[in-house]
């Protein structure tokens, strides 16, 4: 009796979990759909540059932040050393936008983007992985 019921809690667990990283999956493929459209839009606008790293050579493996404004608003930006090359000691920093201009992606971010990898590797492990509880 307790081996089913555990049975069935891995068994749900691994349909909920593989479901979780397939949308996960998606809003990381979406995230690379919308880089990619500012892109190709090529607006480029001026934004503030409120906050940077104090150090470039101590960022680690993950990079770091920069907050930014531009048009009213404030944007909190991840980036690795080389856009924290570009912007260090600035005070204003080229980026591009979309037609709403509530989002902005720095001018070589897309390039640097593993977006798309990242979130189609992602969701075929989720889709294995939700088939597999539900294959139990």
């Amino acid at each position: 009796m307790k081996s089913k019921i555990i049975s069935f809690i891995i068994t749900k667990g691994l349909i909920i979990g593989g479901l979780f990283m397939l949308l996960i999956a998606v809003i990381v493929l979406n995230n690379g759909v919308v880089k990619k459209r500012i892109t190709e839009q090529n607006k480029i606008v001026t934004a503030k540059v409120l906050e940077t790293p104090k150090d470039c050579d101590n960022l680690g493996q993950r990079g770091g932040y920069y907050k930014l404004t531009f048009n009213g608003q404030v944007f909190l930006k991840k980036g690795n050393r080389i856009i924290c090359e570009t912007i260090i000691g600035k005070s204003d920093v080229d980026v591009l936008t979309n037609e709403n201009e509530d989002k902005i992606v720095f001018l070589n971010e897309y390039e640097e983007s593993n977006d798309f990898w990242s979130g189609i590797i992602l969701g075929i492990i989720g889709i294995v992985i939700a088939y597999k509880g539900w294959k139990k």
